[in-house]
C-alpha cells in the first residue's frame, strides 16, 4: 500500500520539477524587456487556515496528533489556526481505543473536516492494531506515522 503512494509522490515531484525546469529554459529564451515584465510580483493566494483538535487519544496522544498533522498540513500548504474563526477551516480527530485478542490494542482515529461556514467537507479514518498500553503515555513516531497517512487526504478538502 505505502510502495504506490510513494511511486506516485516521486512521479508527481517528477513532474513539477520538469515542468519548472522547462519554464526556466523559456524565461532565458525571452528578451529583457519581457523579463521585466514577468518579474511584477503576483499576488499569492493565501494559505487556508485550519484549526486542529484531537479527542479520545490516551497518553499525550491529543497534543502530539494535533500537533504532527499541523507540521504534515503546513507542508502541504495548510496554515495552522490558533482558534476557530470565520475563514478557517476545523479538522477534528476522533480516537477509539478497544481491546482485541492477544495483549493487543484496535485504534481507530476519524478526522472530520469542517468548512470556514460549517459545512462537512469529508473525512479520514484510520484503524492500527497496536500492543496494549504503548499508546498510554507517549506517541512520538505513532503520532508522525498516523498524521503523514492523513495529511495528504485532509489537505485535498481543504484546498481548493
Amino acid at each position: 500500500m505505502r510502495a504506490p503512494r510513494a511511486f506516485l509522490f516521486l512521479c508527481g515531484a517528477w513532474l513539477v520539477l520538469s515542468l519548472a525546469a522547462m519554464g526556466a529554459e523559456t524565461d532565458a529564451a525571452k528578451p529583457d524587456a519581457a523579463k521585466v515584465d514577468s518579474a511584477k510580483p503576483e499576488a499569492k493566494p493565501e494559505a487556508p487556515l485550519a484549526y486542529i483538535s484531537v479527542a479520545g487519544a490516551p497518553g499525550d496522544g491529543e497534543q502530539a496528533l494535533a500537533a504532527a498533522l499541523g507540521k504534515r498540513l503546513s507542508a502541504a500548504g495548510v496554515k495552522t489556526a490558533t482558534s476557530l474563526a470565520a475563514n478557517v477551516y476545523s479538522v477534528e480527530g476522533i480516537v477509539k481505543v478497544t481491546a482485541v485478542k492477544g495483549g493487543r490494542q484496535s485504534v481507530r482515529i476519524d478526522w472530520t473536516i469542517f468548512g470556514p461556514d460549517g459545512n462537512t467537507l469529508g473525512g479520514v479514518s484510520q484503524t492500527r492494531i497496536v500492543r496494549k498500553g504503548s499508546l498510554d503515555r507517549k506517541w512520538g513516531p505513532t503520532a508522525d506515522a498516523a498524521a503523514r497517512a492523513a495529511a495528504w487526504e485532509i489537505s485535498k478538502l481543504i484546498s481548493p
